[in-house]
């Protein structure tokens, strides 16, 4: 049985990884409308990863007895700048996203709950990787910054997703 402060602080999680993917999911119609379809596959697996990872934390829950509650999912930008911004902007929020798994961890040890604390760590481990790949994504866009290389990058990126 989940505490009411764990079962709340997950919630919260559960629905930051839901706006999450509405996010990426806005990122793949930007690339897709500006004909980036290697950046559009990218950001619609980045959507299908966060639904993944609500949908796992939702089991959780009920699995310990919780209830979920999914709130309203509101102010998801629809306007994104050039490759290089757009990716910028969802690894800043990927670290968002790593600072409230942080709070949640923080929620989790001060109650004492080992068995949610196991749980996430395949959640923490995973944002580590996601704030990495998408760096190396900056990296190489910067690199090329003009629209040929752009292309060459979303070309390889539909291979990958």
């Amino acid at each position: 049985m989940l505490k009411k402060r764990v079962e709340e602080a997950l919630n919260t999680q559960i629905n930051a990884e839901m706006w999450s993917a509405h996010f990426f999911l806005a990122m793949s119609l930007h690339f897709a409308e500006d004909g980036y379809t290697g950046f559009a596959a990218w950001m619609r697996h980045q959507y299908n990863e966060e639904q993944q990872q609500a949908f796992r934390l939702m089991d959780y829950v009920v699995e310990q007895g919780g209830r979920v509650i999914l709130q309203d999912i509101v102010d998801i930008p629809s306007e994104f700048g050039d490759p290089i911004e757009t990716f910028e902007q969802a690894l800043v929020h990927q670290m968002r996203i790593t600072d409230s798994f942080d709070t949640l961890l923080d929620v989790v040890c001060e109650e004492k709950d080992r068995a949610t604390r196991s749980v996430l760590d395949w959640f923490v481990l995973n944002q580590v990787k996601k704030e990495s790949e998408i760096s190396r994504i900056i990296t190489r866009l910067k690199r090329t910054a003009d629209e040929s290389g752009f292309y060459m990058l979303d070309s390889e990126l539909i291979k990958k997703s």
